[in-house]
């Protein structure tokens, strides 16, 4: 069985801003961006981060501050925060100081100071509320760790240009996967490559629910329908191909998709199932992925 395919939407802030920037300032700051994101647990600090990038730190606060709408300071302990909460949320055998030390932090009281400054919550809380929490409360504090613009996050602003497109899909189904975990990284970190031949199905009627109250299945769909242990019925799809490398990126396309069907009139098929697969990956440890997110809707 074959799926559809589309060149995905990049909902990717950095690579947004980079674009206008002639060449060699690009590659510039992709490297000082490569050395912030791919080894936090160094703790390098900004001013060093732009030394391994052959830039003084003069020169690169100014042009990073004008670029970014924010200091390399106030950007690098945001990426930090983001990854820290990743791993509050997926990863609840990893103790609050190892995620503090594997994020940059020098104690888990300098990551609890930071968390409660920028989101309000303690790390408990925060590991909590992927229990009881909805995705939706999740989504919502994830988006506080967006990157800033001038009325609202770019990532908001990136993704009203996300394009949607309703698609028919004929009756389709997966290998059941039942000890896979509905963690994507997790998944990535199982499966590799091979990730592109995860589904994940989510019932439309739980996605109010909490986290502890949802029944995600995972399972392989490029498999012949005779080893089919899940099958998805035919149906209309609200469907959108998205390149990106964060939760909070995540949590963005899937609101914006959500919202395109609600203004075009579109009403929510409450039996059917939220589809998601993996379009592409790129094992590296900066990489992102390509999420196909189908939603299903009465037409």
């Amino acid at each position: 069985m074959s799926e559809k395919k589309s060149k995905p939407y990049v909902l990717v802030p950095e690579y947004a801003l980079l674009d206008p920037l002639p060449e060699h300032l690009q590659a510039r700051f992709i490297k000082a961006l490569t050395l912030m994101h791919q080894d936090l647990a160094a703790g390098l600090c900004w001013e060093q981060i732009a030394t391994q990038s052959a830039i003084s730190p003069f020169h690169f606060h100014r042009q990073f501050s004008e670029l970014f709408h924010e200091t390399p300071g106030q950007y690098l302990s945001r990426v930090r925060l983001q990854y820290a909460v990743h791993y509050i949320f997926a990863e609840d055998d990893f103790k609050i100081i190892d995620i503090a030390h594997e994020c940059g932090f020098s104690s888990s009281q300098a990551l609890g100071k930071a968390l409660k400054k920028a989101l309000g919550m303690t790390a408990k809380e925060i590991r909590a509320m992927g229990i009881t929490g909805t995705p939706r409360q999740t989504a919502e504090l994830m988006t506080k760790l967006a990157h800033p613009s001038e009325s609202e996050s770019l990532e908001n602003k990136l993704a009203k240009g996300l394009p949607c497109e309703l698609v028919w899909y004929p009756q389709r189904g997966m290998k059941l996967l039942p000890n896979a975990s509905t963690d994507w990284d997790t998944v990535f970190e199982t499966f590799g490559e091979k990730s592109t031949r995860i589904m994940g199905m989510t019932p439309v009627n739980q996605l109010e629910k909490s986290w502890q109250d949802i029944e995600t299945d995972m399972g392989d769909w490029q498999v012949s329908g005779s080893e089919y242990t899940k099958v998805l019925a035919e149906g209309h799809y609200f469907c959108c191909d998205v390149y990106l490398v964060s939760d909070t990126a995540y949590a963005v396309a899937l609101e914006q998709l959500f919202n395109v069907i609600e203004s075009q009139g579109y009403q929510l098929d409450v039996n059917g199932y939220l589809v998601e697969i993996i379009r592409d990956i790129e094992m590296t440890e900066t990489g992102g992925v390509t999420f196909s997110f189908q939603v299903p809707v009465i037409v």
